[in-house]
Formats: structure tokens, C-alpha cells, sequence
């Protein structure tokens, strides 16, 4: 919901494709900023408390758009300053989330374990963004926002029902100081988790900011209005239930860095075809085509990262990947930019292409990416 709303929002506001990809810089942006810092907190405090605290921030937050919404007195810079919080809140959450996975399945099932978790949120992403396209063709936005708080705070109440810290969770906690020398030293030496931060950086900054597009496609391109909005974003979802669904079925095996760089390429390639798409239900094809690849890499960069350290550092681990996706915020700007310069599909051949790129660059100059 927060995807269709926010994107929806900005763009009825300001009528910019540049802000629309500005807002979604800002809603990155506390990855970059804070990941280190979260990756230590998350090795230092019960994981389990800060999944709650965060989820219940996010709650306050979406209230807080809805009541600015109704006063009438929501500007630009106040939905900007809300999805920076947004942000901060789902750096810290995220982090969290993905080591207590891995403290619950323990390192022979943390591929599956992942993907579990993946494809939960993607169901769920599918039904919000749905819910989301038709609360605001019905109700509006206040009502829209005060829905989102209302699913979140659901989560929430799930997460307090917690009980275990999982079987594979450290027991020495170190000092927050001591966290954060061991991660500067371990970034400089550990070679595997210097490769997999780049490779999660260029995923995000060429084919995870597609999602910038989609408000833009929606209105301006296919001409299918908020509703269309809702389909496109469900579709995303849809793309990370299924390559979730498949990744649940991997077994453990070696050469998942071959089918990491693999499923990047096809990443690429499948931004290009969205490009021509030439009618709204081949666009929303596209669009699950892509985000299949866009889980897959999001879930091979987790547990590959979590197994390149040592189990008390699984939560630094988690905050590299947070600092990997933290380069966002220039994507979206630049893919904002590229769609108000050259139109949306430019903007679409131009990434798709230089993730390929990419891909075929890690793959040759990487060896040791292609061997984990």
C-alpha cells in the first residue's frame, strides 16, 4: 500500500515524474545513512524488540499523513519529511527481520527460510496494492492511509507474539562500540561480502528503481488511472511471490553465485521488453517477469551475505545488504530524471541494458562471486 499511495500522492501533488522519483530517493535514502549502524544495533539489541518498535513507527507515520490529509494542510515537504520516516523505520525493521529468519531456520535452510519470508510479504503486497488502488478511487486518501496504518499495526500485534529469539541466535552480545570496529574490519578484509555489497548496490541502483516508473506508466503511458496503478504494483508483488515460491524449493547446493549474476541479466533483459510493452496486460506481464528476478537477487544477496561472516556477525552482515540498497535514492533520482528528459521507456532500455551489462562485468571480473 505504502508503494501505490505514496507514488500516487506526490504525483497528484506536484505532477512531476522528477518528484515522484525524489520521493522514492527520500524513502531510501536511511538505508545508505543508517545501515551500518542498524546492522550493529541488530547484533547488540533482541532482534524481536526492534522489528516491534519499528512496525509500530510506521503505524504512527501513515496516521500522521491522514490527519495532515484531513486538516488540509499536507504540503510536499511534510510528505517528504513522513517517507523519510517511513524509510528509517523499514532500515532498522528490515535488518532485523532478515537475521531473526536466519536465527529461526539456522544456516542449512537459510535460502528456503528467506524465500518464506519473501513470499509472505509478497502475498501480502499483492492484496495491498489493490487495496490501496481501490481505497483511493473510493474513499480517497485520508481513508487510504489510515487503512495502511491499520495493516500495519496488524503486524505489529503479530511480532509482540514472538517468544523465542531462535535457535541459531547469538549469545555474546558485544559493546555497540566494539559492533562497530569489528564491521569496519570485517568490510575491509572479507572479500565475498565486498563483492555481494556491489553487486546488491548495482541491482538496486539499474532495476529495483523500475518501481519509480510505474505511477508514470500507469497515468501517462497505458492510461489506466489509479486503478492501473493498483495492477501494475500488484503485479510487482505477484513477480516476488512467485520467484519467492521458486526459491523455496532450491535445495542446498553449490553455484548459487553463477545463478545470482544469471537471474541479473534476465533482470535486465526483462526491463528492456517492459519497455515496448504495447498494451496495459502485457505491461503488468512484464512487470511480474521482472520482479520474479528482482527476488531472486534480493534473496541470493541475503543468505549469501549471511553465510560470508561468522554467526555473531549475521546482523552486520544484514546491514551491509541495508547500505547495498541504500544507493536507491540515486536510482530513483536518476530514473525520475531519465523519464521527464527522454520519456519512460528510454528511462527503461537504458537501465535494462546496463544491467546486463553489469551482470556480464561481475561475472569476468568477480571470480570469487562465481564460485559461492
Amino acid at each position: 500500500m505504502q508503494t501505490v499511495l505514496l507514488g500516487w500522492l506526490v504525483l497528484s501533488m506536484t505532477d512531476s515524474s522528477s518528484m515522484v522519483g525524489l520521493l522514492f530517493a527520500m524513502r531510501s535514502a536511511p538505508n545508505l545513512l543508517v545501515g551500518f549502524v542498524a546492522g550493529a544495533m541488530t547484533d547488540r539489541v533482541d532482534r524481536r524488540l526492534i522489528m516491534r518498535l519499528t512496525t509500530c513507527g510506521m503505524v504512527l507515520v501513515s496516521w500522521l499523513i491522514a490527519w495532515l490529509w484531513w486538516m488540509d494542510v499536507l504540503s510536499v515537504w511534510q510528505l517528504l519529511l513522513c517517507t523519510g520516516l517511513f524509510g528509517l523505520c523499514q532500515a532498522f525493521e528490515s535488518t532485523a527481520r532478515q537475521a531473526y529468519t536466519f536465527d529461526v531456520v539456522g544456516a542449512s535452510a537459510a535460502v528456503q527460510g528467506l524465500a518464506v519470508l519473501f513470499l509472505a510479504q509478497r502475498l501480502g503486497g499483492v492484496l495491498g496494492s489493490l487495496l490501496a488502488g481501490a481505497t483511493l478511487e473510493w474513499w480517497g486518501v485520508g481513508v487510504s492511509f489510515l487503512t495502511m496504518g491499520l495493516a500495519y499495526a496488524g503486524g505489529a500485534a503479530a511480532l509482540w507474539t514472538l517468544r523465542q529469539r531462535g535457535g541459531a541466535a547469538p549469545h555474546v552480545q558485544e559493546s555497540m562500540w566494539h559492533n562497530v570496529l569489528a564491521y569496519g574490519q570485517e568490510l575491509r578484509n572479507n572479500r565475498v561480502m565486498q563483492s555481494l555489497m556491489l553487486s546488491t548496490a548495482g541491482a538496486e541502483l539499474l532495476g529495483f528503481s523500475h518501481q519509480v516508473l510505474l505511477p508514470i506508466l500507469a497515468r501517462d503511458v497505458l492510461h489506466s488511472g489509479a486503478t492501473g496503478l493498483g495492477m501494475l504494483t500488484a503485479g510487482r508483488f505477484l513477480g516476488g511471490v512467485l520467484g519467492s515460491a521458486l526459491l523455496t524449493a532450491l535445495r542446498p547446493v553449490h553455484g548459487r553465485g553463477k545463478l545470482l549474476l544469471a537471474i541479473l541479466g534476465l533482470f535486465g533483459a526483462g526491463l528492456t521488453v517492459l519497455a515496448f510493452a504495447p498494451h496495459f496486460w502485457f505491461a503488468v506481464a512484464c512487470v511480474v517477469v521482472v520482479n520474479i528476478m528482482a527476488a531472486a537477487t534480493d534473496i541470493l544477496h541475503m543468505a549469501l551475505l549471511q553465510h560470508s561472516v561468522t554467526n555473531e556477525q549475521r546482523g552486520r552482515a544484514m546491514g551491509a545488504w541495508v547500505v547495498g540498497i541504500g544507493t536507491a535514492p540515486l536510482g530513483h533520482l536518476e530514473m525520475g530524471y531519465l523519464a521527464g528528459l527522454a520519456g519512460a521507456s528510454l528511462a527503461l532500455v537504458l537501465n535494462g541494458t546496463a544491467l546486463i551489462v553489469l551482470a556480464v562485468t561481475l561475472a569476468l571480473a568477480l571470480p570469487r562471486l562465481r564460485r559461492l
